[in-house]
């Protein structure tokens, strides 16, 4: 039996941090910039006439998806209990009102739902007199998560604080009697941070490392700290950009069933934090890279970060242009480790770094389409492909691996091997290697086992590690071992 509505608190509902754990005019901006990135000046014209002008001329432009958004299943459980005992339950937020009627139409849990209109921000005391306007002198409770909600549970009946910020429920607590935590998943804030900023996909960045290895100058150690900083600049760049990608692919991420879990898709970090980590993660690349290391080398960090800008913002959704941007951002770094240190980069490493990667690229997007195949969907959100192109994604990975294992033999035979090493023949030894590591890896990811990036992958897997070390261990020998075979 229902109780008798005269007679329960009505129940009010704030939405951004508290009903969803993101921010949707940080995510309506990224929107709007997304697909009108050289209109961003408009957003300047429209702050400057008021936050709720702001708000409102947004929101007739774009509106986050409401079915995708990082809901508070706390938050939606204590909402649907008090909506089954009878009480009315109102989503009233400082977010434009169609974005209001968008996440209300969808969840179909509100009595009513209240937003910003283009003249007034409903925040803090605004918030409140709307409250107290539609409840009269009767009593209500409210859930809230931010310090601009002190004033409306000050007034509330029982306080709800969806958050776990001790420093607020403690301040809460001094003013009310009646309080109600509703705790948020927790993650140390340090992890979240490793965890955007991709520390792991660094590795990728050790194939700056590649030129100078090759060139036999590996233990000089004037030039190794050199691509040590080029290592470090390239790494706080290419973060940069994960978090840009990661910003403007929060839809894409959170349909997906591993990258939902990411920081900012799943709003276990905030919006604001990657917007302002971006310039600084930039600004302190390029004054390692111009401080110092060669201009060439700043030239090709340029180069790289125009490139995986592009591939984030345009590219990742063209077939088959993807991956080959991808591949070339592998060859990229070699290049870029060359240089760093101003050693020359053979033509036969950069095709085989091109052909190599880009086999790794394909075999990346096998992986994804092999996944949504065994979700029972059909096409890769935000992506060129779908479930019927796995043979052929399959087909090109395999070929361009081949390729850049023939780019290896051809290169065995040339000149330039003859000078580095003492028994060049030796290397034909890499080659069944490689084959064989790169044919396990692409079994592997035929198997739906592939869950990672194949780098990531391979920093994971035993055998990858031996394989790469029976390959370092010919180039070595064959560089220094002076007999006659």
């Amino acid at each position: 039996m229902h109780k008798d509505k005269r007679n329960s608190r009505p129940l009010f509902v704030d939405l951004d941090g508290t009903l969803v754990s993101t921010d949707t005019l940080w995510e309506s901006c990224l929107l709007y910039l997304k697909g009108h990135p050289l209109q961003f000046w408009k957003l300047i014209i429209w702050l400057s006439s008021g936050r709720a002008h702001f708000k409102d001329q947004i929101a007739k432009k774009v509106i986050p998806n409401a079915e995708t958004l990082p809901y508070r299943c706390k938050v939606i459980e204590y909402i649907s209990n008090a909506k089954n005992s009878g009480r009315d339950v109102y989503l009233i937020t400082a977010a434009n009102q169609r974005i209001a009627d968008s996440i209300s139409k969808h969840l179909k849990i509100f009595t009513s739902t209240i937003g910003s209109g283009s003249s007034i921000n409903l925040k803090g005391e605004n918030k409140l007199a709307v409250i107290q306007g539609i409840i009269s002198t009767n009593k209500f409770d409210y859930i809230g998560d931010s310090k601009a909600d002190i004033t409306i549970w000050r007034a509330a009946h029982t306080a709800i604080i969806s958050t776990n910020k001790t420093s607020l429920i403690n301040q809460v607590k001094k003013d009310k009697d009646k309080i109600a935590v509703l705790p948020t998943s927790s993650t140390n804030f340090f992890k979240k941070w490793i965890k955007t900023l991709r520390v792991h996909q660094w590795a990728k960045n050790g194939l700056l490392f590649l030129a100078l290895f090759m060139s036999h100058r590996l233990l000089e150690l004037n030039l190794f700290f050199q691509v040590v900083i080029a290592f470090i600049s390239f790494s706080l760049s290419a973060s940069a950009v994960y978090i840009l990608n990661d910003l403007f692919d929060l839809e894409a991420d959170r349909k997906h069933p591993y990258k939902k879990n990411r920081p900012f898709a799943a709003g276990h970090l905030s919006i604001a934090y990657g917007v302002f980590a971006i310039p600084i993660l930039l600004i302190t690349s390029f004054i390692l890279a111009i401080s110092s290391l060669p201009n060439t080398f700043t030239v090709i960090l340029t180069i790289y970060l125009i490139t995986t800008t592009s591939y984030s913002l345009y590219f990742k959704e063209k077939l088959f242009l993807d991956v080959i941007i991808l591949g070339a951002l592998y060859t990229l770094r070699v290049l870029a480790g060359g240089l760093a240190v101003e050693v020359e980069v053979s033509s036969w490493l950069l095709g085989f770094s091109l052909f190599f990667f880009l086999s790794l690229a394909f075999m990346k997007r096998y992986a994804d389409l092999l996944l949504i195949k065994n979700n029972d969907q059909e096409e890769l959100f935000g992506r060129g492909y779908s479930v019927i192109d796995l043979d052929i994604v399959q087909k090109f990975g395999i070929s361009s691996g081949f390729i850049s294992l023939l780019i290896l033999a051809l290169y065995i035979n040339g000149d330039q091997v003859m000078v580095l090493y003492k028994q060049p023949e030796l290397i034909w030894l890499t080659i069944p290697i490689l084959l064989y590591w790169l044919m396990r890896m692409w079994f592997v990811a035929h198997k739906g086992k592939m869950t990672d990036d194949p780098i990531v992958f391979a920093l994971k897997d035993k055998i990858s590690y031996i394989a790469f070390c029976f390959v370092i261990m010919v180039l070595v020998v064959a560089a220094n071992l002076n007999i006659s075979i």
